[in-house]
């Protein structure tokens, strides 16, 4: 019996041990500013594309998105997410002069993304909160 009791005890420990660190984590993502979480939605999507994490991709971007290539071609979420081999178009991609406009639950993130041959391409995201976070749900794509 006094085992059982021990063995209660640190199952009860363990889990209250593990719902802290989750109400933690929660309580940092919810104290971080909605413009930092979509400012880190672009960079999360930059390296996922860099290495053609399609796991990520999925993640990030909305099942219901639509975007315009820079030649004004219509993208899906299918045209941006890179084959399974392929690195994505924005390999070796950093942000610049990005800034955000947060509207409710809706953010949108304007600014340039550099790419690996020193390009420039405009950069026009709209991300919203869902529930599994923020999600990139339109993009345009532009040369300046």
């Amino acid at each position: 019996m006094l085992f059982s009791k021990t063995g209660l005890g640190l199952a009860l420990a363990a889990l209250s041990a593990v719902s802290f660190a989750f109400r933690a984590q929660q309580s940092a993502q919810s104290n971080s500013k909605p413009e930092d979480q979509v400012l880190q939605l672009e960079r999360e999507w930059l390296t996922a594309d860099g290495k053609a994490d399609v796991a990520a991709l999925r993640h990030l971007v909305a099942d219901d998105f639509m975007g315009g290539g820079p030649s004004g071609t219509l993208l899906s979420k299918d045209d941006i997410i890179p084959r399974s081999g392929d690195h994505g178009a924005f390999a070796g991609a950093a942000p610049t002069d990005t800034s955000v406009r947060i509207f409710g639950d809706t953010a949108v993130l304007m600014g340039y993304v550099k790419n690996a041959d020193s390009e420039m391409i405009r950069v026009t995201l709209v991300c919203q909160k869902r529930a599994q976070g923020w999600q990139m749900i339109a993009m345009q794509l532009a040369h300046p």
